[in-house]
């Protein structure tokens, strides 16, 4: 019920949602990652990352941040220019209920 009322990513509208799965699919392609790939980089099997990737049997509030968190430093690394998250959007550290170690630490469970 929190989460409806300041906007995580358990209360996206449809637009959001589908908003946030295409911009997942295509960072995934700009960083040159497969599902695979990440789960490996994070210790968690490949459905795991395609459910955060589709917004789907989310566990905790924070694992579409890991997720994004995980891109943005790929892409640091290579020197690309994601596409921004419309939904998923500013620094963790300003949404008071992320717990942002979770995030910090890319921890996915």
């Amino acid at each position: 019920m929190l989460a409806e009322l300041i906007g995580g990513v358990m209360s996206l509208n449809v637009e959001q949602k589908a908003a946030t799965r295409r911009e997942f699919a295509r960072n995934f392609e700009l960083v040159d990652v497969t599902p695979v790939q990440v789960a490996a980089d994070l210790s968690v099997n490949e459905s795991r990352i395609e459910d955060v990737m589709n917004l789907r049997n989310v566990r905790h509030l924070e694992d579409a941040w890991v997720l994004r968190r995980y891109l943005m430093a790929k892409a640091a690394q290579q020197g690309v220019e994601l596409v921004p998250f419309t939904a998923l959007r500013g620094d963790p550290e300003d949404y008071w209920f992320l717990d942002v170690d979770r995030v910090n630490a890319m921890m996915l469970d």
